[in-house]
């Protein structure tokens, strides 16, 4: 298995991980939903950020890949909006569970899509060599994104 993908992986397995704890809190911990939220968007947004500059310029330049890369970016966008309003809502508001349920479909489904099907098609459209150097700008980017959280 590519090391980026494995790279990938590790980040969505976080990611997932902090959205199921997220999901089983109740109105009456908005601290609890606050640090998990906190340290759900110190992990999310470098990684949605790092993979847009990074992997899915290639994967645009692909005639193969394009479609699908176009879809990822789409599903980042709409992400970020329903983070914000999250980051926006109070957090021992009932409506705040709900839309992180909401949420967690959504990028749930949106790592189901790139793991099964996008990985298979940027395996085939993209080179060892391409893999290293986004490897490298996607390791680089998410660093620096981190920082300026």
């Amino acid at each position: 298995m590519n090391a980026f993908f494995q790279m990938l992986k590790k980040d969505h397995v976080e990611v997932k991980g902090i959205l199921g704890q997220l999901k089983q809190t109740k109105e009456s911990a908005p601290k609890k939903r606050e640090e998990l939220f906190k340290k759900l968007r110190e992990e999310l947004v470098p990684h949605m950020k790092a993979e847009e500059s990074a992997f899915y310029p290639p994967l645009l330049e692909k005639k193969e890949a394009r479609e699908d890369a176009m879809e990822g970016i789409e599903e980042h966008h709409v992400s970020e909006l329903v983070l914000k309003e999250l980051e926006k809502m109070p957090k021992d508001d009932d409506k705040w569970g709900a839309k992180v349920a909401v949420f967690k479909e959504l990028v749930e489904h949106h790592i189901k899509e790139e793991e099964g099907t996008l990985f298979k098609i940027a395996e085939k459209a993209l080179d060892p060599d391409e893999f290293k150097t986004i490897s490298k700008k996607f390791e680089q980017d998410k660093e620096k994104i981190k920082k300026n959280l």
